[in-house]
């Protein structure tokens, strides 16, 4: 058996109000990005792999960071 319901005539609390979280669409942008194809041997392949498992990334993300870290770092050959 169920129990019923009452139901009144009573105001309802309906919480607080909160503000936006996110910026308006006017102020939000979006990256443009490309993709580069990158041919590595085997052996790389291989060792690339096993430094990303170890960090728990996926290689193209620890490439990226890598890439980034170097331009960063370093503006000049």
């Amino acid at each position: 058996m169920t129990k019923k319901i009452t139901y009144t005539d009573e105001p309802m609390n309906t919480g607080k109000i909160v503000k936006d979280l996110l910026p308006g669409p006017e102020s939000l942008t979006f990256r443009k990005q490309r993709v580069l194809t990158l041919r590595l041997d085997e052996p790389t392949m291989a060792e690339l792999k096993e430094i990303a498992d170890n960090k728990g990334l996926g290689m193209s993300t620890l490439v990226r960071m890598w890439v980034r870290e170097r331009l960063a770092g370093n503006t000049s050959m």
